[in-house]
């Protein structure tokens, strides 16, 4: 061989070798992407704009986070990103909003195979034995589920035939069923016990409720139970794993956890048991961000009486603290603004006093009352308006009770009215007999009530004790008796003095 075929077979190798190592490193970029989804989908119509989105659980609610194109030449549709994505339940979603839930957590870079529309049926993975690993689990519950149905629609015609015997015998199955299912589950979580699924599976198991000790009493043995189901209803549930954040179901457990099993509880029982919650949740940054912002929100906007207790204490404990780390600083100004004015107003705190002038007195001078005059020993005060027509419905109802039960429950009522017009207002309470009230004209006063006593609307209802505590406020007529009684009896012993 000369020369000069010896440098062209050279060259020769020199550019297939480049070619190989080009082609090599770009098939290495695509597969070292930190994350790379491809989606393979049969039968997508080109209506639907040949686009497939991503979407991902977080709380209570789903999001679109990307959009997975569709690439002609390889007919396939790809995301990808230059971070890792965080591990939890995703969703691909079709353009006409089908969609199937699909894990993203240790295996970042598969391809899912699927059939348009019932992308969900018989979807394949590759690259991702922990979605075709769960894959393969749901399928396999598909007999189950078909069976189920089948004894459901047996049990009904059964029960119109009337035929017991059966009944039980269908129920017998069913619950032999549900308990192959679990056993199933069990089964999963021991063999696979760091996967997503298994997290989950242990979360949904319910609370064993042991029996009361004997050494409780019998009639507070509920009490215990009730307690020990409180104090457990997470114990299933990894709090350290922020995954299950990017699931539906931490939600769900945290929404049932304060609407079913803190419900009806004094605020001082909600707000610890919440707060106790909430600590076992700092070694995961996302739970511990989602419990106290679902928790502090929640019951910002509850309407319950004295629930507003429970967002003051969160909000102070979390937000006003700087534990918080995703709340912006106006948004804990606002928070502490709030406070400082909500919290005086708090069941069981002593309101800001004022006075206003009491100008239905025929006098030279006006005669200033402050709303802590009474002697009484519980005060209504009520903020109204005669052009209110709620109002109008509730005064009536408010002196009614003033008449039935003010001796017996020693009571005495304040009103502040709203409305500039006084002739107006003076017409008003001589027609309507209040002059066994304390009616003062709210036009002016030592301080801004709106604003220290929060009245946005009217009417507005406080009810204040002898020592001027709020005992209750924002109420109806219909149910300030028992809510008095109840004060008396908690707070005085039920005291007539």
């Amino acid at each position: 061989m000369n020369r000069k075929n010896i440098i062209f077979v050279i060259a020769s190798l020199l550019l297939f070798a480049s070619t190989i190592s080009a082609q090599t490193k770009a098939k290495a970029t695509a597969k070292d992407k930190p994350f790379q989804l491809t989606v393979k989908m049969k039968n997508y119509p080109d209506s639907l704009k040949n686009i497939l989105l991503l979407g991902r659980y977080y709380g209570s609610s789903q999001y679109i986070i990307d959009t997975i194109r569709y690439n002609p030449k390889t007919n396939e549709y790809v995301v990808s990103s230059d971070t890792p994505k965080e591990g939890g339940l995703y969703l691909l979603i079709t353009n006409d909003r089908r969609y199937a839930e699909i894990i993203i957590d240790k295996d970042q870079n598969y391809t899912i195979e699927t059939t348009y529309p019932d992308i969900m049926t018989g979807i394949k993975f590759i690259g991702s034995p922990e979605n075709q690993l769960y894959q393969d689990f749901a399928e396999s519950g598909t007999e189950d589920m078909k069976k189920l149905k089948e004894l459901n629609d047996q049990y009904k015609a059964t029960s119109d035939a009337g035929d017991t015997v059966k009944l039980e015998k269908i129920k017998s199955e069913v619950s032999g069923i549900y308990k192959a299912m679990e056993d199933k589950k069990e089964q999963f979580v021991k063999e696979h016990p760091e996967h997503l699924m298994s997290i989950l599976f242990k979360a949904q198991k319910e609370v064993h409720v042991p029996a009361a000790p004997d050494d409780v009493p019998d009639s507070l043995k509920q009490d215990w139970q009730y307690e020990y189901y409180k104090n457990h209803y997470f114990e299933n549930f990894d709090l350290c794993d922020d995954r299950v954040v990017r699931t539906p179901l931490f939600h769900q457990r945290l929404a049932d956890y304060c609407d079913k099993v803190l419900k009806m509880q004094l605020p001082d029982t909600v707000k610890f048991a919440l707060e106790r919650l909430i600590e076992k949740t700092r070694c995961a940054p996302e739970l511990f961000k989602y419990a106290v912002w679902y928790t502090v929100d929640k019951y910002q906007r509850s309407d319950i009486i004295g629930q507003d207790a429970i967002w003051v204490y969160l909000a102070k404990r979390y937000y006003l603290t700087g534990d918080a780390f995703w709340a912006s600083q106006a948004i804990i100004e606002n928070f502490k603004k709030r406070i400082d004015r909500l919290e005086p107003l708090l069941i069981g705190n002593v309101p800001p006093e004022f006075a206003c002038p009491d100008t239905t007195i025929e006098t030279p001078n006006e005669r200033w009352v402050s709303v802590f005059s009474s002697k009484k020993k519980y005060t209504i005060v009520i903020f109204w308006s005669i052009t209110c027509g709620h109002c109008k419905r509730a005064i009536p109802k408010w002196h009614e009770l003033y008449k039935e039960k003010g001796e017996e429950l020693g009571l005495d009522v304040i009103t502040i009215c709203k409305d500039f017009d006084i002739p107006a207002w003076k017409k008003y309470i001589r027609e309507n007999h209040l002059e066994d009230w304390i009616n003062l004209n709210g036009k002016t006063a030592t301080l801004d009530y709106n604003d220290t006593w929060d009245v946005q609307s009217t009417p507005v209802v406080y009810i204040l004790d002898r020592n001027h505590r709020i005992v209750t406020k924002r109420i109806d007529y219909d149910v300030a008796e028992p809510i008095i009684r109840y004060w008396e009896r908690t707070r005085y012993g039920g005291s007539k003095k």
